[in-house]
């Protein structure tokens, strides 16, 4: 941009403005091709360029692809071509250094990269800009600007201009995350839809999956639930089933069927290689296999030639086989629909069970570690509020003695002290007294801490008739304009209750100190299932971004010369409404008033 009318104030604010328009379109945007058009056509307007370029780069090392172009006639056009970025080096120049790059008259760019001004004659640019897009660390790409007319960058267009790619970058990331998700939603829905498949061909076998449901019901011992589903796969299939378990290279047998073959079964407790086998291929796709004319498969154990097919279905642990559940026919060499699908529901739902069994041993041990936690934690808490209300205690005697101290020496020196000396005994005196305020806070956070509720049905009008009496002689010299609504009963400690909307009544006469007059609405909404209580005041306000820290102890968003406080007073506040079981909130804007307030749950309090 050569020049414009008004001023450098107007030349930033319009900068400013463009910048907040693109940021605003930025946020709508999900795909890389939206933000590149998103940003080239602002860009271009803003300092009156004649084509930009957009060259995205995935990860470093690789090559540049041009992702989007716009010209003098309005198009942005998607041109995917890569290009080497050792190759183009202007742009390694940059994404090496991190540093924009300008180019202001004819023949800046050829005395610099004479090489790269041969390759691109078609550009026929006279001056150029080119800056790089990095999020955190990660480089994302270059956007080139390019000029038919020498250009002269102003310190605001560069810093529109390095705004400007950041936002980009951040709009990129922001591109490429949503398409990762999208591909995970992608992938997660056909994981789903083969579920689905895999359940309707079991259809069949839901008896059997509700029949071993409701044999194990609650049941964790690993031996109980193997059993019942040996149980059932023998009662509904005529199999006969073993469960076995890794130990080392080798399965053994660790629960099996009455019926078991005497001469095989020590075999079996004896343990086999099942990984050589020719049904350990299925298993370790995690899946249930099935193996038609076992006899003719070649047997794991030559005794195991009593059963014409075979089916194992697997168990795994962080993708380690742990165990296998393994059924035998001897009546059939092929496996019908119908037992493959029994087969297949009593084989996960034992999975599932198995899996709950775990979880609850995790999770009874994570209890009790968690019940000792909370011991530990109330009794530190315990201590902690006796040492704040000790502390609290003990701080201020030194505190009242300097203060009583400070007034005799003042009495004793009448006359002999000198202007700079009364000044620092009136700082030492100010700041004693504002101790002393806080030391008051701590005490109120504590007994807000320690206090039991004494529940009642309380009157907030009156609450709130007496609180206004109680303030008035502080508010002669202020005009306050006051506008109390009626508020409802609720149910609640009404001594809290009165700490409660004494605070906020107060935070509110604090920070409307400078206007004239000062506003105050106090009021109620009905939430159905609570109580709102809102205090709405027309002073200083607040940054909204710091809305979350203000019920924080010792949080302040104000300076001490604007409005004095301590940080305590609203920390209080929190504690209190939290142990009625309601929420406190703050809304406010700078200059514009603040709202704060809380809710309060209808009924009794625990």
């Amino acid at each position: 941009m050569t020049s414009l009318p008004g001023s450098d104030l107007e030349l930033v604010a319009s900068l400013a403005e463009r910048l907040q328009h693109i940021t605003d379109a930025l946020a709508a945007t999900s795909t890389v091709q939206e933000v590149i058009e998103t940003v080239l056509a602002p860009a271009l307007a803003a300092l009156g360029a004649d084509a930009g370029t957009v060259l995205l780069v995935n990860q470093p090392d690789q090559p540049l692809k041009i992702t989007g172009r716009r010209g003098a006639d309005g198009e942005t056009i998607a041109v995917p071509q890569e290009i080497a970025s050792e190759d183009h080096v202007l742009i390694a120049d940059i994404l090496r250094l991190r540093e924009a790059q300008y180019f202001e008259g004819a023949g800046a760019l050829r005395d610099a990269y004479p090489e790269l001004e041969r390759r691109t004659r078609d550009l026929e640019a006279i001056a150029n800009a080119a800056l790089p897009m990095f999020l955190d660390d990660r480089p994302f790409g270059v956007i080139v600007l390019d000029f038919a007319a020498p250009h002269h960058f102003s310190p605001e267009e560069r810093r529109f201009l390095r705004l400007l790619s950041a936002q980009c970058a951040i709009a990129l990331g922001r591109a490429e995350a949503i398409s990762r998700l999208e591909a995970h939603v992608h992938e997660r829905t056909r994981q789903l839809e083969d579920q689905t498949r895999q359940l309707e061909e079991e259809r069949a076998a839901q008896a059997a999956f509700v029949a071993f449901t409701e044999a194990v019901g609650s049941e964790t011992n690993l031996s109980q639930l193997v059993g019942q589903a040996i149980t059932l796969l023998h009662e509904t299939c005529d199999v006969e089933a073993a469960y076995f378990e890794r130990d080392g290279d080798l399965f053994r047998a660790s629960v099996w069927s009455p019926s078991a073959d005497p001469a095989l079964l020590p075999l079996l407790q004896r343990g086999f290689p099942l990984q050589h086998s020719s049904i350990a291929r299925g298993l370790q796709q995690n899946t249930a296999t099935f193996i038609d004319h076992w006899r003719d498969s070649g047997l794991l154990i030559p005794e195991s030639g009593i059963y014409q097919a075979a089916a194992g279905y697997p168990y795994f642990k962080d993708e380690t086989l742990e165990s296998v559940l393994m059924i035998g026919s001897q009546t059939s060499a092929v496996w019908d629909e119908r037992s493959k699908g029994i087969f297949r529901a009593v084989g996960r739902s034992l999975d599932l069970a198995l899996d709950r069994a775990r979880q609850t041993r995790t999770v009874t041990a994570q209890r009790d570690a968690l019940d000792l936690r909370t011991r530990e934690l109330a009794e530190s808490t315990a201590e902690l509020q006796a040492f704040s209300y000790s502390v609290s205690h003990d701080l201020r005697t030194p505190v009242r003695h300097m203060i009583g101290f400070l007034e005799l020496a003042r009495k004793a020196l009448d006359g002999r002290l000198d202007e700079r000396s009364a000044r620092y005994l009136d700082v030492v005196e100010q700041s004693g007294r504002q101790m002393n305020t806080l030391i008051d806070g701590l005490l109120d956070l504590s007994n807000a801490a320690q206090r039991t509720l004494q529940p009642s049905l309380v009157d907030l009008n009156q609450l709130m008739a007496r609180i206004q009496t109680t303030l008035l002689p502080d508010l002669l010299t202020r005009n306050v304009a006051w506008e109390v609504t009626d508020l409802p009963q609720v149910w609640g400690d009404q001594e809290a209750l009165s700490q409660v909307l004494t605070q906020l009544t107060e935070n509110a006469l604090k920070f409307t100190q400078s206007r004239d007059p000062a506003s105050i609405r106090i009021w109620a909404e009905d939430l159905g299932g609570a109580w709102k209580v809102c205090v709405r005041d027309n002073g200083l306000g607040f940054d909204p971004r710091y809305q979350d820290r203000l019920f924080n102890l010792f949080q302040r968003l104000h300076r001490a010369d604007e409005v004095s406080g301590t940080g305590v007073g609203l920390a209080s506040v929190r504690r209190l409404i939290l142990k009625h079981g309601g929420q406190v909130f703050a809304e406010g804007r700078p200059g514009e008033g603040a709202t704060f307030g809380f809710t309060l749950p209808k009924g009794h309090v625990a």
